[in-house]
């Protein structure tokens, strides 16, 4: 017991002393490090709800469903109360290609364009899953992926000016040759496209004779058409708008038939010097399409020739390339709200303190689609001459609607974001040449 009490008295020195706040030390440690710990995760716990707090509501992307791959086998086609074209009774969008050699067809699909006209390719289109428009002839055998013909191109093309103006074609020999068609093909719908002289800002005829022309020809023709190219065929970047402001005259002319207009994609036309012309950009094919829709198209084609520095039927850019597949392919997703019923409702667009825009209101399923465009040139386009560059403007646009209550979701499809309506208003930021969608649940 003595040697035991001592060997309990020596832990009781300076040693054990030691080993006893060291310890206390360790011990402390941990405690301020456990503390540590707790602090961090309330801490993390306490962000986690603020940036849940600041997430903004869950809104549904638009519910258009992608097209299917390929056109279905065509029963029937027709003209739709919307002026729009109509496939076994279902409205159907043409993006077209002109007169490319069936070697590109497959190519020109993966671009989004579900149809090839100008050439005698149906075959060919029926292979690749598209429709084709081509020139008539009896040669051509019914495969159930023609969707119509198309006349001559061009036939009001003149030649002189003023009163000695004269079109390649007479509204006589339009009109008998289009009867012969129909003779021979009752049942298809007959295209024809027309040069930009049905215009009042291009016309070389007569005033007269434009007013009196062009009724002729569309008489004899179930779908018009017409090919301005404001850069590529003129080097008139300040001439952008024509492609709206034709569609618009092109439609007043149509009446009750679809409208459609061709879109340039490059440059390298044969009427200029090639060092001369101005690239056609992305930008400007895109702005185009949309002033063709909104102003009222049901149906675009895209115009890809080029003959400087070399011929090719297929110039645009890698650039334009991937941009025609992005804007054909949301078309085509979209195209039944764009051929829908015209919205019966008071809507107004006001861009910036009077901008140039258009847009176009449609019900598909009980929702309201704006589709909507800024069409302004910049200071200085009115005056601006060949090659002149332009200097779009961009602004904040305010649409007024009718019945619109307040705190409504607008979507702005394919831009995933929304926008909170106000005493029966939205406003949007556009830039220079900018398209919006919106989506707004009735």
């Amino acid at each position: 017991m003595k040697r035991q009490t001592t060997l309990f008295n020596n832990q009781s020195g300076p040693a054990c002393q030691t080993r006893l706040w060291y310890r206390c030390l360790l011990k402390s440690v941990l405690i301020i490090i456990l503390m540590g710990i707790i602090v961090t995760v309330q801490a993390c716990s306490k962000d986690e709800e603020q940036n849940e707090e600041q997430i903004p509501p869950k809104v549904s992307e638009d519910p258009l469903p992608n097209p299917p791959e390929n056109v279905e086998f065509i029963q029937s086609v027709s003209v739709g109360s919307n002026h729009e074209i109509l496939v076994n009774g279902k409205p159907f969008f043409p993006i077209m290609s002109w007169a490319q050699s069936e070697k590109n067809y497959s190519m020109l699909k993966s671009l989004g364009m579900n149809t090839h006209a100008g050439a005698k390719g149906a075959v060919a289109a029926k292979q690749v899953g598209c429709y084709a428009v081509p020139n008539f002839s009896t040669d051509v055998p019914e495969n159930g992926n023609i969707l119509a013909w198309i006349f001559d191109d061009e036939p009001d093309m003149p030649s002189g000016t003023g009163a000695n103006a004269k079109p390649k074609k007479t509204p006589e020999y339009v009109t008998n040759k289009s009867d012969s068609i129909r003779k021979l093909s009752p049942n298809k719908l007959l295209f024809m496209t027309f040069t930009g002289h049905f215009t009042v800002e291009q016309s070389t005829y007569p005033e007269n004779v434009r007013k009196t022309l062009y009724p002729q020809y569309i008489t004899n023709a179930d779908v018009v058409g017409f090919d301005i190219y404001p850069i590529y065929g003129s080097g008139y970047a300040a001439h952008l708008d024509w492609v709206g402001k034709g569609v618009s005259q092109l439609c007043d002319l149509a009446g009750t038939k679809p409208v459609y207009a061709w879109i340039e994609t490059s440059k390298g036309s044969k009427w200029m010097t090639y060092e001369k012309q101005p690239d056609v950009l992305p930008v400007h094919t895109r702005n185009e399409v949309w002033q063709a829709i909104t102003n009222g198209a049901t149906a675009i084609g895209y115009f890809t020739h080029a003959w400087q520095p070399s011929f090719t039927e297929f110039a645009p850019t890698q650039d334009m390339q991937t941009e025609l597949k992005r804007l054909n392919i949301q078309i085509s997703r979209l195209s039944p709200a764009i051929l829908a019923t015209p919205a019966n409702r008071n809507i107004s667009m006001l861009l910036g303190s009077g901008l140039n825009c258009n847009f176009k209101a449609t019900i598909y399923k009980n929702d309201l689609y704006i589709f909507s465009v800024n069409m302004d040139l910049g200071e200085g386009a009115k005056t601006a001459k060949q090659f002149d560059p332009i200097y779009p403007r961009g602004g904040k646009a305010i649409f007024s609607i009718e019945g619109l209550k307040t705190g409504t979701e607008v979507l702005v499809i394919d831009e995933k974001r929304t926008i909170i309506a106000e005493n029966g208003k939205f406003s949007d930021d556009f830039a220079p040449l900018a398209e919006h969608i919106y989506r707004i649940k009735l």
